[in-house]
């Protein structure tokens, strides 16, 4: 039976980029006062690992500039690629791990764990999160999980999915603002009004 391993890496953002997003977070939410952010790495094995083939997976997973490590304090945000896909990374990293002998790891995923501390200790509120989430994730290619115990999601297999079109040239901007909506597409106004602008041009 199919087993997931959480492994915590190493810190995901220098202290150059960490400072870089706790200025533009403040712009928004002058009330947050610290921000961390680390790697964690989640493989799914067909059987439990070993002594040795743990110890050699953690070597894989060890990586990237060593910096002192923090205690993880506030509020977790997990961003992961999008629930139904498979990164690139994810391709690289089991690729090698195979090539390591690991031929019991059938995947691995990589995630940013990053932990927001406000001054009060209070929970981010809604205005403070829609500020926050641009700045840490890409909503077209991540998810942005609340839990650790969400990435199970990652590795679960769905369906194809059925084959949807979108007539813009008789519906423009309407008719892909609805799709947008309809299938979580994630797409931004100027990007929908750009998409049918040049689609219309070339047809």
């Amino acid at each position: 039976m199919s087993q997931l391993i959480k492994l915590r890496g190493r810190n995901a953002l220098s202290s150059f980029r960490l400072d870089k997003l706790m200025a533009e977070l403040q712009l928004s939410a002058p009330d947050v006062t610290h921000v961390y952010a680390e790697y964690w790495h989640f493989a799914a094995v067909a059987k439990s690992l070993s002594t040795s083939e743990r110890d050699n997976l953690e070597k894989i997973l060890t990586y990237g500039p060593v910096s002192q490590v923090q205690q993880p304090e506030g509020e977790l945000i997990l961003v992961v690629p999008r629930f139904g896909t498979i990164s690139p990374w994810s391709s690289k990293a089991t690729d090698i791990a195979r090539h390591c002998g690991l031929e019991v790891v059938t995947r691995i995923e990589r995630g940013v764990a990053f932990y927001v501390r406000k001054a009060d200790e209070k929970l981010l509120t809604v205005q403070e999160n829609a500020a926050l989430l641009p700045l840490i994730h890409d909503r077209m290619t991540e998810s942005a999980l609340t839990n650790v115990d969400e990435v199970s999601r990652l590795f679960e297999h769905y369906p194809p999915a059925t084959l949807n079109t979108v007539d813009i040239l008789a519906g423009g901007v309407a008719a892909l603002s609805q799709a947008n909506k309809d299938l979580g597409l994630a797409l931004s106004q100027d990007e929908i009004d750009y998409l049918v602008a040049n689609f219309t041009r070339i047809a």
